[in-house]
């Protein structure tokens, strides 16, 4: 059993992730009475919101496991190593904390301008009391989705595969985990049609990919994407009772666009201008001139 996750560790953990999940699912489901809901004041729903609260930090608490069991001490501080490289140029904050609001207001806008809706406003109602009021949820959320689907299967999986190809495998097992809760009505916003999500998922697996394998940052991603969920509770992109869901709809298809522009600038192999990042072959490029001091001491040594 040893050698088989040691040679397919991304593999064998996003199986046992979504097997995992579907028991929740499954289980939440059989619990909630027939006509009744998750969170109705009756002994079966009420335990099938506490089985439902389990996967939230299954994935990172898998990750974890996986880790330890395949090296140690060594391996979880290479797993969360990642977060204590934080020293970024300013830019890459300013993207951190903007790109989903940019691209969510862009595709409103587009929306508008060709007259598929009229303006919804700047921002939900009651958006930044949501925020605060969930701000310690979305911090957690996010470790666990930057740990579980790029940390440790993205770069185990670059060890064998290109950006693009393990990209497209994280963003397909990332869509897979949530479209489970829609079969509930829960955990995921409400009437995102299933193709745009899974659509949207590979998107992103391709933009957080693109930014870990430039960067090494554990912290780069996790603001990226404590403000990428932020960012549904404060832009009035996400589909209404009232509305069609075009917003949400141009969102998707401006993000894909994005998300192959960047395939085409940087190349599926790497998406990156640096080498993309394994799990075998991971940190921050040496400083300008070791690498060349190194070899200088190698070649005299030779000699």
């Amino acid at each position: 059993m040893r050698s088989f996750i040691q040679r397919y560790p991304a593999g064998t953990y996003m199986a046992l992730v979504l097997l995992a999940q579907l028991t929740i699912v499954l289980s939440t489901w059989w619990f909630i009475p027939d006509g009744g809901h998750m969170h109705d004041d009756s002994p079966g729903a009420r335990t099938a919101h506490m089985i439902f609260r389990m996967r939230v930090f299954m994935p990172i608490g898998l990750a974890v496991m996986f880790t330890w069991y395949l090296e140690g001490m060594a391996g979880l501080r290479k797993l969360f190593g990642s977060f204590f490289h934080w020293k970024m140029p300013a830019g890459w904050y300013l993207l951190a904390f903007s790109w989903k609001f940019i691209m969510g207001y862009i595709a409103i806008g587009a929306v508008v301008l060709f007259g598929l809706d009229t303006w919804p406003g700047a921002v939900n109602q009651n958006a930044w009391s949501n925020v605060l009021s969930t701000i310690f949820f979305g911090i957690g959320i996010a470790i666990v989705e930057e740990t579980s689907w790029i940390r440790y299967s993205v770069t185990r999986l670059q060890d064998r595969f290109t950006a693009l190809t393990s990209a497209t495998i994280v963003g397909l097992a990332w869509s897979a985990w949530y479209l489970m809760m829609m079969l509930l009505g829960e955990g995921v916003p409400d009437g995102i049609p299933w193709y745009a999500f899974i659509i949207s998922m590979f998107s992103l697996s391709v933009f957080l990919t693109w930014a870990y394998n430039t960067t090494r940052s554990g912290a780069i991603l996790l603001v990226m994407q404590f403000f990428s969920n932020n960012a549904f509770v404060i832009v009035p992109m996400l589909p209404t009772p009232d509305r069609e869901p075009y917003f949400m709809n141009a969102f998707v298809i401006l993000f894909l666009i994005v998300a192959v522009g960047m395939v085409i600038r940087y190349g599926k192999e790497s998406l990156s201008t640096r080498a993309r990042a394994g799990w075998h072959k991971d940190g921050p490029e040496p400083k300008r001139g070791v690498a060349s001091k190194e070899l200088a001491a190698a070649r005299s040594a030779r000699s």
